[in-house]
């Protein structure tokens, strides 16, 4: 098959490592990780890109839900592939299961990978992207008191102190490693590390998608958030 794959530059390392496994001819382009902050730019970024690819047998996101910035794409002349993820970590992680067992309580908890370090000024998710002066971006946008209210709200805490930053391996990177340990502790956070699966990046560029963990959108239709752990997103 002739597939166009359209994913975050968080999966980049892993993609490239993966890509010569592939059995079909994969034209490949990332977008930038920080565009997860803006949903709505991110939906049309991604809309552009779709309707811009012609002449494939399928359309692959390297994208969840994430933040509902795909829900609302449509599939135009070949059919969408994208896993049932909340987000890159459930992707990270290799099942939505093991994302759900782990960060269901409290799913904005924050995690890194390799991307979120090589991509950007970016250490991890706080279920909005954080950068190192995003609390004066905040100020400058909402004010002093409202940027307090967001800021709280983008750090959960559990008693009383921040919540532990999650490191998923995938592929070796100490590097990345130690600036995201050095970042939480920077914050105060507990650092702990998680094992990290590719089986959901690896079944999505060969071309298996069984439908319990991939949604397949025919052409004509439309992604729409399914409010359900076991779907996450529908048609």
């Amino acid at each position: 098959m002739k597939l166009k794959l359209i994913a975050c530059k968080v999966f980049k390392a892993e993609l490239d490592f993966l890509i010569p496994e592939s059995p079909h001819q994969l034209e490949t382009e990332y977008l930038e990780l920080g565009e997860h902050a803006r949903p709505k730019v991110l939906r049309e970024k991604l809309q552009q890109c779709i309707d811009d690819s012609v002449q494939y047998d399928a359309v692959l996101l390297g994208y969840g839900l994430c933040g509902t910035a795909t829900a609302g794409i449509t599939a135009r002349s070949v059919p969408l592939i994208l896993p049932r993820s909340h987000d890159c970590g459930g992707i990270l992680l290799g099942s939505r299961k093991r994302f759900e067992d782990i960060f269901r309580a409290m799913p904005s908890t924050p995690f890194s990978s390799i991307g979120f370090v090589e991509s950007g000024d970016y250490y991890f998710s706080d279920g909005e992207l954080v950068l190192g002066d995003s609390y004066s971006r905040l100020v400058e946008e909402y004010g002093e008191d409202n940027a307090r209210y967001v800021w709280d709200a983008m750090h959960p805490k559990l008693d009383g102190k921040p919540v532990p930053v999650y490191f998923i391996h995938t592929l070796p990177s100490p590097n990345a490693v130690k600036q995201c340990r050095d970042r939480a502790a920077a914050e105060d956070r507990e650092f702990r590390e998680l094992e990290g699966d590719l089986r959901l990046l690896r079944m999505l560029i060969c071309g298996e998608w069984p439908s319990d963990e991939f949604l397949t959108v025919p052409p004509g239709k439309t992604i729409r958030q399914a409010g359900d752990w076991n779907l996450i997103v529908t048609t």
